[in-house]
């Protein structure tokens, strides 16, 4: 959030420096800014107030509930948990500084997520018709990234040009938790794509491969992403029920049936095969095939 003007008022003044201590402890800017917006929003709403020690007296936990209600009342379950959770850190940060004596979001449950959604993954034929219909080499990179590389929806935004090296074949990759990767490039196409792409296009190492019309030094903002993998869809005829994060899911189930669990395991960079195992989707065709070679092994006998 480029305008720092509600950090002005007692409570914003609070959010500010708390963000900033945030900053200097290492924690990723993406990160920063999904606490920022809810945390800014608060204090313009309640510039009035002499200070976060408001919210601690009588009325004050009704306010906070108000706020997240009037704001995120209708919004997913995701969203309201995530906007519950800015303010319970953000309240325990102050408790931490002596700023309230207790923290007012303990009188707000946490809303419940609901059971992860069943996700799909697609074979190769699938992520070839979705990279072939884009009408730019720039989104037919991008779509690789994701369909093949495996790369996540926040992965991909933050990419940047420098990330690519295609001397040495890698992409380094910034990944949750402020976590970085190096992966090797190993799809030929891929490497001839992007050498194509940024080569031709002469794009400069400090811009992003996604970015909004008019600053390629200015990454796309999430939802702008969403909007960008749903005209990709609509361009290769394929249904918007397609969902961004199945592209990793399928990168990840065709590396498997490919190569095995390990190299799925290496290309999702999980530290644990158990969570790699959550992407991978076996089908009763697979089942029926392992029958048949448990068969003809019993035959041979």
């Amino acid at each position: 959030m480029k305008n720092k003007a509600y950090r002005a008022s007692p409570v914003g003044e609070a959010v500010g420096r708390y963000l900033n201590e945030m900053q200097y402890a290492g924690l990723r800017p993406n990160s920063i800014e999904s606490y920022e917006q809810p945390l800014a929003w608060l204090a313009v709403a309640h510039d009035d107030l002499s200070g976060v020690d408001a919210f601690c007296k009588a009325g004050g936990t009704e306010m906070l509930m108000e706020f997240l209600h009037g704001n995120w009342g209708s919004a997913a379950e995701t969203t309201r948990a995530h906007r519950w959770t800015v303010l319970n850190v953000f309240f325990g940060w102050c408790l931490d500084k002596n700023m309230i004596p207790f923290n007012p979001m303990r009188g707000i449950r946490r809303p419940r997520k609901r059971p992860a959604a069943e996700r799909n993954a697609y074979g190769p034929d699938v992520i070839h018709q979705l990279t072939v219909a884009q009408g730019t080499l720039r989104d037919q990179c991008a779509i690789q990234l994701l369909g093949r590389m495996a790369l996540r929806k926040d992965e991909l935004r933050l990419l940047r040009i420098g990330d690519i090296d295609l001397v040495r074949n890698l992409v380094t990759v910034h990944g949750k938790g402020g976590k970085v990767a190096v992966l090797p490039i190993g799809f030929e196409s891929l490497r001839a794509d992007l050498y194509l792409y940024i080569q031709g296009e002469q794009r400069h190492h400090d811009e992003y491969l996604l970015y909004p019309k008019g600053n390629r030094l200015q990454p796309m903002d999430p939802s702008s992403v969403h909007r960008w993998f749903k005209a990709c869809l609509e361009r290769a005829g394929l249904p918007a029920t397609v969902k961004l994060h199945e592209m990793r899911h399928s990168a990840a189930d065709n590396m498997h049936r490919m190569n095995g669990i390990m190299a799925a395991k290496e290309l999702l960079r999980h530290e644990n095969v158990a969570t790699t195992q959550i992407y991978l989707h076996p089908t009763r065709d697979d089942l029926a095939a392992a029958m048949l070679r448990v068969d003809r092994a019993w035959q041979a006998e």
